[in-house]
């Protein structure tokens, strides 16, 4: 017998064994190459991917939508493509509402093309992820409730109180300290259900920042965070578990997208701003809180947004960003996404504002533009 000996079994050498052992093998690293490459051809791939804000979830897809029929009209011969000649295959820009934090942190995975927060990153947090930042809409943190009260009464709450709600020290709704800013008649002897949220959330951030503004003691005390820790009050994770908590829950409180609140058809409390005036969320209150920021980016949008003393002002205006990547390996991504977010800047302003958002003011927005020729490589 020819051959030779491995691991102890002959091995004849006829010409389909010479087959199986030279050819085979080249095959099937063949095959395996070509699957290895179709995975990791991420330069070859044309999906953008997200993650972050609940709050801003609705925006996103929203406005995915709208830009995806945007450019199909670009070319009807070519449905599936854009005015940009890449592919978009299914939706073509994927979000996934995991919180701010949470997708601030997916920014590290090569797979993660933005992220949207409902606070900026700090200088530092920009130079370590490698990562610019800037603002894409305005929103506001909506306080809501679920207390029986006759049709058209509404409540207000200023920081100070809202905070001795959050930290347990009132527990009913009667309590002296909320009639006195609710006069007109008896508030229900009812037991107040704290709501929070559970996972990191920039909503938390500017809803504790508000606390904060207010309550010195509040802010000695669990302070402002995207997580905190909590002295009273049920968990509920992203926008909708709040939602939900606070709507199957009567006498609940709880704090969420103001357009988002308006779907769910929850009741919104007027908070005070810095002026002692008493207002709810709005365009136009929401325009007056970010009437006096500085949107130019000489400070990479580092500082958040400061809430004007206006007394039209909504106090709890959080500005929406969206940190994109700047290292060159991903610069082909990067262009494709900021195609997608020149038009939620610009194009999308109406959308936005049916979803509860308002636009960047058109100022704001030609600066926003100009800070992504300096910032951002390909923008």
């Amino acid at each position: 017998m020819l051959g030779a000996p491995y691991e102890g079994v002959p091995v004849v050498r006829t010409g389909a064994a010479r087959w199986r052992r030279v050819v085979m093998p080249v095959v099937v690293l063949s095959a395996v190459g070509l699957v290895a490459l179709l995975l990791a051809g991420r330069g070859q791939q044309t999906e953008i991917q997200g993650a972050g804000s609940t709050l801003a979830q609705p925006l996103i897809e929203r406005s995915v939508t709208a830009f995806r029929d945007a450019q199909s009209a670009d070319d009807p011969e070519r449905p599936d493509e854009t005015g940009n000649d890449w592919v978009l295959s299914g939706s073509g820009i994927e979000y996934e509402p995991v919180g701010s934090m949470g997708g601030i942190m997916r920014l590290s995975d090569p797979e993660v093309d933005f992220a949207v927060s409902d606070y900026p990153l700090s200088a530092d947090g920009l130079k370590e992820l490698q990562v610019a930042q800037f603002p894409i809409a305005l929103g506001a943190i909506a306080v809501v409730h679920s207390l029986d009260l006759p049709e058209g009464r509404e409540l207000q709450l200023n920081a100070r109180t809202l905070a001795a709600i959050y930290a347990g020290e009132i527990t009913r709704w009667n309590d002296t300290r909320i009639a006195e800013l609710n006069p007109g008649g008896a508030l229900p002897n009812e037991a107040v259900s704290v709501v929070h949220r559970s996972d990191g959330s920039g909503s938390t951030r500017g809803f504790t920042g508000y606390l904060s503004e207010g309550s010195p003691q509040w802010a000695s005390g669990p302070g402002t965070g995207t997580e905190i820790a909590w002295p009273t009050g049920t968990g509920a994770e992203r926008t909708e578990g709040v939602i939900n908590q606070v709507r199957d829950n009567p006498g609940s409180i709880g704090y969420v997208d103001y357009g988002q609140a308006q779907r769910a058809g929850l009741d919104v409390i007027a908070l005070a701003n810095e002026s002692g005036a008493y207002v709810r969320p709005s365009e136009e209150a929401i325009l007056a809180a970010g009437s006096s920021h500085d949107w130019s980016g000489r400070d990479d949008y580092t500082t958040a947004l400061a809430t004007a003393s206006d007394r039209a002002a909504y106090p709890a205006t959080v500005g929406i960003y969206v940190m994109v990547k700047r290292d060159p390996e991903f610069a082909q991504q990067t262009q494709r996404t900021m195609s997608y977010l020149r038009f939620l800047l610009n194009d999308f302003g109406d959308g936005a504002k049916e979803l509860g958002y308002v636009p960047m003011p058109g100022q704001a927005a030609r600066d926003i533009e100009n800070y992504w020729s300096g910032a951002i490589s390909g923008a």
